[in-house]
């Protein structure tokens, strides 16, 4: 007999109607798992290549409150070649309209800066012209968003500590902007010249300020081995190279690269139901072919061998199609993502990238066409040629079930061995496979319901209930299909609802209005005196000592020793630096689970109260001992008490507190909330910023405003994301309609033919859809809330609530998602001809 290749080659030519579904389906995937990747691999590709312009040296070495000291300067100048100082801090942007003042990221350079890279500015030539003194007022360059928002405009006048300066230009390129401290990149950037600080109170004692040093070396030094003898020396600064420029913008890309690939890969195989669908329509349009093959003496496995070389060629276009459309999206889309992450991103997709997006895809494709082409060429011939608008349809071979469970294995394992995060991945696998039988097993029960429901009701919903479990029936396609892509959207839609909801709860009744930080003792009098004249004694102080340091031990042992639960990592990451208070007396929102204070007298060794996130997360008890090093000493404390506290109450709480004895004696600043009448809010905010600069001012409503915004960013990514998935599911849902119109149009025939007229068969065929769509969409609400529990309960870590009115909205988009779609599939098949099918049955 002809070779099985040419057989299948020449049945191909004779064209493949519908499958505009199956690469549709396929090719979404693989098209939004290839933008993801090629957009990550990009990115981190650029960071890694200009290391030094994102980092703005060869080595970089920071350091809080203080500048290095001559001795460490002079050791920095052995290693380097030239050498940059910048100073980071925040601090309140004040315009003559207090309601336009904000807190901003302020950065002082000079012209050394930067090493490498440049500072750009709009419509300005040398920056350091601009931002030098002129008519006695210095200049500066502002971060976009503050003339966006109305807050200043160019020639506007701001006043940053004690010194009023001219707003001249707006800020385009920064060089280290995303190698900074976390904090500094949370508030609107503003850059001045470093001499201007000088008279400005912003550097005096107690100011949060970091002191940044950039290192350009040697070209044949290698930064590692300095930056490993830097590290070793300077044992409270953090050092850093470019290789390692901007750890958290590494981090942060690696795990939203993670998630957006699951997402990538929930639409894959969201469509792998269309793919298995198509399949099935192109089998069924290829009965007489087959059952012609086998009267002529070819073997199943003949045949079986030529139509799965087709699903081969037919599936590597689909992924073709797939990753040329991923890499325009991604090479469309680097310029954006580019400048909102302040990174130059090399575009790079790597033959191993490549491999991977293809076995994502085909694997794929396999899973979901082994089994229906499988189940179509077990059909015997006689069954083939009596041309049934249903054909008769067997289980699959023991081998290709073997199969179709060995791919899907390997195709979880690759899942997760090529994640970056290996739990996410995990979890994603679990609960796509929960997912996928929960709603397969709905399908099943909601098939056998319909066959228990007797013939007790009207003629239309008897035959539309029957429709559900008849031979054929695509009750178990379309449940599937619209329930996954409806899971993804009620979960997202939950998160979302759940994320409003917090902000608008993130401010308890009892929150205080401002924070200020970095209070010196001798200007806490004089703090005071300003509060209760801005407020006219209205006004409500907090005010808590504190002292930065790190803890070195616990229990006697290293602290990553000795922790259980990185949940608690937050305490020792980062060198373990944190700030610590004392306090003679319990605070009020505190509970103890363990042990008791101590007296309001004590003077004996020190003494702890700890959270309970600290025991737990390092198995601490009453007793057991944490060594603190607090400004070059040693303190080791006994714990004392345990207590609980709501970390949203927004009142002053630190993780761990100690008896006042030794910590009252030593230098150190203090913290304050303060509750003031509404009318004086602004007025409060000027004056301390400009009579005490050097105190960070906090409007708690400006904080969580500038909060909300970020995740308003986010839901609308992922809003974006999951309607990916959604697109896939409508995908799906069309190539059932296809693969159903043969079938629909048959019966709308026999139905016409014993005198039922269009209305009724529109009645039946639509109550058939609204059943299967609210089946469906009952189902992917609670799946989707239970996904949205598990996203802010155990990832986010905060309270879940369960919003009716958005899985309501649900429900009601999976109905008319079915029935619309339903609809067009009727009205297509309404439009045959009964003649047409009479003469051929």
């Amino acid at each position: 007999m002809t070779n099985f290749v040419s057989i299948a080659l020449r049945d191909l030519r004779r064209g493949h109607k519908g499958f505009w579904v199956f690469f549709g389906c396929l090719a979404l995937g693989v098209a939004a798992i290839t933008t993801v990747s090629v957009l990550s691999s990009s990115i981190l590709s650029g960071i890694e290549r200009d290391g030094r312009t994102i980092l703005g040296g060869d080595v970089s070495v920071q350091q809080q409150f203080r500048p290095l000291s001559p001795t460490h300067q002079e050791t920095l100048r052995q290693h380097a070649t030239e050498i940059v100082e910048f100073v980071e801090l925040n601090t309140l942007a004040r315009s003559d309209n207090a309601e336009n003042s904000i807190l901003v990221s302020l950065k002082a350079v000079d012209e050394a800066y930067p090493l490498y890279g440049s500072l750009v500015f709009s419509d300005v030539t040398n920056v350091f012209d601009a931002l030098a003194k002129s008519q006695g007022v210095w200049g500066a360059a502002v971060d976009p968003s503050i003339v966006e928002s109305g807050r200043a405009e160019i020639g506007d006048s701001i006043h940053l500590g004690r010194v009023e300066f001219r707003v001249v230009a707006v800020i385009d390129d920064e060089p280290a902007r995303v190698s900074g401290d976390q904090r500094f990149a949370f508030w609107p950037r503003v850059i001045v010249h470093r001499d201007s600080l000088q008279q400005s109170g912003l550097l005096d004692q107690g100011s949060r300020t970091n002191y940044e040093y950039r290192l350009r070396l040697p070209s044949e030094t290698d930064a590692t081995v300095v930056r490993e003898a830097l590290q070793d020396e300077f044992s409270q600064a953090e050092v850093r190279d470019y290789r390692n420029a901007s750890p958290n913008l590494s981090e942060l890309v690696k795990r939203i690269a993670v998630l957006l690939t699951l997402a990538g890969l929930a639409t894959l195989l969201v469509g792998g139901v269309g793919v298995s669908n198509a399949i099935r329509a192109y089998m069924d349009s290829r009965v007489s072919t087959i059952a012609i093959l086998k009267c002529l003496g070819a073997s199943s496995h003949f045949v079986y061998r030529t139509y799965l070389l087709q699903i081969v060629l037919l599936s590597t276009i689909g992924v073709l199609i797939g990753i040329a459309f991923g890499l325009a999206f991604a090479l469309l889309g680097s310029a954006a993502v580019g400048r909102l992450l302040s990174v130059s991103v090399e575009f790079s997709f790597g033959l191993s990238l490549l491999l991977v997006v293809v076995v994502y895809g085909m694997l794929t494709a396999m899973l979901f066409a082994l089994w229906p082409l499988s189940s179509a060429l077990n059909t015997l011939p006689a069954s083939l040629f009596r041309n049934a608008a249903s054909p008769e349809r067997h289980l699959p071979s023991w081998k290709v079930v073997v199969t179709t469970l060995v791919i899907a294995i390997a195709l979880s394992a690759i899942v997760i061995l090529t994640a970056y995060e290996k739990s996410f991945a995990i979890w994603f696998v679990i609960g796509v496979s929960v997912a996928w039988l929960a709603f397969r097993s709905i399908s099943l029960l909601i098939m056998k319901l319909a066959k228990l429901a007797g013939t007790r009701y009207s003629p239309t919903l008897r035959l539309a209930i029957a429709n559900l479990y008849r031979p054929g029936a695509a009750t178990p396609d379309i449940v599937l299909s619209i329930g996954l892509g409806l899971s993804v959207l009620v979960a997202t839609a939950m998160v979302s609802a759940n994320l409003d909801r917090q902000i608008g709860g993130l401010i308890p009744e009892q929150a205080p209005d401002f924070f200020f930080i970095g209070i010196q003792s001798d200007q806490l009098d004089e703090f005071q005196q300003l509060i209760w004249q801005s407020t006219s004694g209205q006004g409500e102080l907090d005010v808590l000592p504190y002292v930065p340091g790190r803890i070195v031990k616990i229990k006697g042992l290293n602290p990553y020793d000795a922790l259980v639960n990185e949940d608690s990592e937050w305490l020792i990451d980062d060198g373990g630096e944190r700030v610590f208070t004392y306090t003679s007396s319990a605070r009020e929102d505190g509970d103890l689970v363990a042990g008791e204070w101590w007296s309001s007298d004590y003077k004996g060794p020190p003494l702890l109260s700890i959270h309970s996130d600290v025991a737990s997360g390092f198995d601490v008890g009453v007793g057991d001992s944490i060594t603190m090093n607090i400004l070059g000493r040693e303190i080791v404390g006994k714990v004392h008490n345990i207590r609980n506290l709501d970390w949203q109450s927004m009142q002053l709480n630190f993780a761990i507190m100690l008896s006042p004895e030794p910590l009252r004696s030593v230098p150190h600043s203090s913290i304050a909330t303060a509750n003031v009448p509404e009318q004086s809010e602004f007025t409060v905010q000027n004056r301390v910023a400009e009579s005490l600069p050097n105190v960070t001012v906090i409007r708690v409503k400006d904080a969580l405003n500038r909060v909300g915004s970020l995740i308003v960013r986010g839901r609308n990514a992922a809003r974006a994301i999951s309607s990916v998935t959604i697109v896939a599911g409508v995908l799906v849902l069309a190539g059932i309609i296809v693969s159903e119109n043969r079938r629909r149009a048959y019966e709308s025939v026999l139905l016409k033919t014993i005198g039922a007229s269009r209305r009724y068969v529109l009645g039946v065929f639509s109550l058939e859809y609204l059943l299967q769509g609210t089946a469906a969409a009952v189902a992917a609400t609670l799946l989707g809330s239970a996904a949205s529990w598990g996203v802010v309960s155990a990832l986010m870590g905060w309270k879940w609530y369960f919003l009716p009115v958005s899985a309501i909205n649900t429900v009601i988009l999976g109905l008319a998602l079915s029935l619309t779609l339903g609809m067009i599939g009727i009205l297509r098949a309404l439009r045959h001809r009964p003649l047409m099918y009479l003469r051929n049955e």
